[in-house]
């Protein structure tokens, strides 16, 4: 299906708005951001920006997106995803350095944490099989650490307190949410196994 003229220009506005926000961010992830700020730095009216992002949101959970696309950053969605998909996000955060430090800062971090919110689903998932025989509580902390080893202000942390490389800081990631879920692992088939012990082999047992 062909597009129209006008179509094209609606989108080509849409793709600038992106673009100016997302260097805003970077070249001043601290100054002041606003449908406003955007609208000057981009040379358009303050009204089309609303038009095409009527909420703060809006506009958010679309630098998300193309933050989230330039990074090369994905959400695993298999147990056996998990680590080395750790790996190679890691390694991506480092190829996009700037970007991804840059989202660290004010503005970034309202950025930033659409991706909790787009990663703790797919955590469950992911996770399915070791949830199943953990409490309420020891499912919540294992995604929600997770979701913290699986992230930009880890790598950061690795990177800067840690004084690692990329490379080094991808390792202790990936060894670091590979450990917890062999903990979790046993933890969960110990109290499946509890549960599906027979009377009898309580007795046994006793």
């Amino acid at each position: 299906m062909n597009t129209t003229l006008r179509e094209r220009q609606l989108q080509a506005t849409h793709d600038l708005i992106i673009e100016v926000a997302m260097r805003l961010m970077h070249d001043n992830p601290d100054g002041p951001f606003s449908h406003e700020a955007v609208a000057a730095a981009a040379g358009i009216g303050a009204r089309t920006v609303y038009r095409h992002f009527p909420s703060r949101d809006d506009l958010l959970q679309a630098m998300w997106i193309r933050l989230r696309d330039e990074t090369g950053t994905r959400f695993p969605v298999s147990e056996e995803e998990i680590v080395p998909l750790t790996r190679t996000v890691f390694g991506n955060f480092d190829r996009h350095e700037a970007l991804v430090r840059a989202s660290l800062q004010t503005t970034g971090s309202a950025i930033r944490d659409r991706g909790a919110i787009e990663g703790r689903p797919a955590f469950q998932k992911s996770l399915s099989a070791i949830l199943d025989g953990l409490s309420p509580k020891e499912q919540r902390r294992l995604v929600a650490v997770c979701l913290a080893i699986y992230s930009a202000p880890f790598w950061q942390l690795l990177r800067d307190r840690g004084v690692l490389s990329g490379p080094e800081a991808a390792g202790a990631a990936a060894w670091a949410i590979d450990t917890i879920l062999q903990a979790a692992r046993s933890a969960s088939q110990e109290k499946t196994a509890g549960k599906t012990a027979t009377p009898t082999e309580e007795g046994e047992e006793a």
